[in-house]
């Protein structure tokens, strides 16, 4: 059975896990689960690390069949490849320098349960064809032993890596992704369940008020904005560790410390500041040249009303472009009413 306290943003009854939050995304994330749980198939688990990919694997698990059974979970980015083959197959005694006792691995543990694979993009070409031929035998061999076991194990892998890249980079096997991948489940990141940061941001403050015997803090509305307004790189489990500190030291300061609002921006949106610099270079002495060219007055009224004319129309198709023509984006950009931006558009024919 399981053990511990339930993963990150994870409510639990005796029988059941509940995932936190309103969003569409969370909750297409609640449909897959309930469609696959009973379904004695692979199923592969996509997300960014700290998404809560295990916490869905656990909810597969305790929605299934195979629920009074063990949950074992591997991590196969923390071990180097030759103790994790040792971790997941067993090993007899004298099978190598310091095999004293035979000992089963996590796959004999995990008979008539769920093993999950974490970060399964990590595994070594060798152990991929392990891992196949316990999909397709389903049975195993200790090292250091020629003799099968059979195992009845539903396998359940994550990853956070493009697997799909690795198998163009040959360092992955087509045929263990496609058996990894009869059903799949992508669990999204932070920054697109925003509606979601509030609900869990009481819960964790609940959580660890409760488990360091501290008073909860005020969230107000700064840092609330603040959290919306964040790029959240490492999804849930960042925002637990900053409520976490929050209660731990008392302060809701520290929240614009560690979370630095630049740190969220594109690399195209970053570009943004040099680019707008370019908008005023509109002129050179030869289009001024131009300009003035067989006119006998020159009227600094008409002149400043044709460049500025012709920087606002710049900055306006180069907004556009970078919001991809979002006119309620690009009108935010350059800080100006939806309105303003309609009346310019048609003023400039930019349609």
């Amino acid at each position: 059975m399981v053990e511990g306290f339930p993963p990150s943003g994870l409510v639990t009854d005796v029988t059941y896990p509940v995932i936190i939050g309103k969003s569409a995304a969370i909750n297409a994330v609640r449909e897959s689960i309930e469609r696959v749980c009973d379904k004695n198939v692979t199923v592969l688990i996509l997300g960014e690390s700290g998404t809560g990919k295990e916490l869905v694997a656990r909810a597969i698990h305790l929605g299934s069949k195979r629920k009074e059974e063990s949950f074992i979970q591997v991590n196969c980015a923390a071990l180097p490849s030759e103790l994790l083959e040792s971790e997941l197959f067993g090993y007899t005694k004298g099978a190598f320098t310091g095999a004293t006792y035979n000992k089963p691995g996590r796959f004999e543990r995990a008979h008539r349960g769920t093993i999950f694979l974490d970060e399964i993009g990590s595994l070594s070409v060798p152990l991929q064809a392990k891992i196949l031929q316990v999909l397709e035998d389903q049975r195993i061999s200790r090292l250091g032993s020629v003799r099968e076991t059979p195992v009845d194990v539903r396998i359940l892998a994550a990853t956070n890596s493009n697997l799909e890249e690795k198998i163009g980079q040959g360092a992955f096997r087509t045929d263990l992704f496609y058996r990894l991948n009869v059903l799949s489940i992508h669990v999204p990141p932070l920054r697109e369940r925003r509606e979601d940061i509030d609900i869990l941001t009481e819960h964790f403050m609940d959580k660890y008020c409760s488990e360091l015997g501290k008073k909860r803090i005020a969230i107000d509305k700064g840092v609330r904005e603040h959290f919306q307004r964040y790029h959240w790189p490492g999804n849930v489990r960042e925002l637990e560790n900053v409520v976490k500190g929050m209660v731990a030291l008392q302060k809701k300061d520290l929240v614009y410390r560690e979370l630095k609002l630049e740190e969220e921006l594109s690399q195209e949106e970053k570009d943004i500041g040099s680019q707008i610099s370019h908008l005023f270079q509109v002129w050179d002495d030869h289009k001024i040249k131009q300009l003035l060219k067989g006119k006998k007055e020159i009227p600094l009224k008409d002149i400043t009303g044709q460049y500025i004319a012709e920087v606002e129309k710049r900055a306006i198709l180069r907004a556009l472009e970078m919001t991809r023509w979002n006119r309620k984006k690009a009108a935010e950009l350059l800080q100006v009413s939806y309105k303003t931006l309609l009346n310019r558009i048609d003023e400039f024919d930019l349609d």
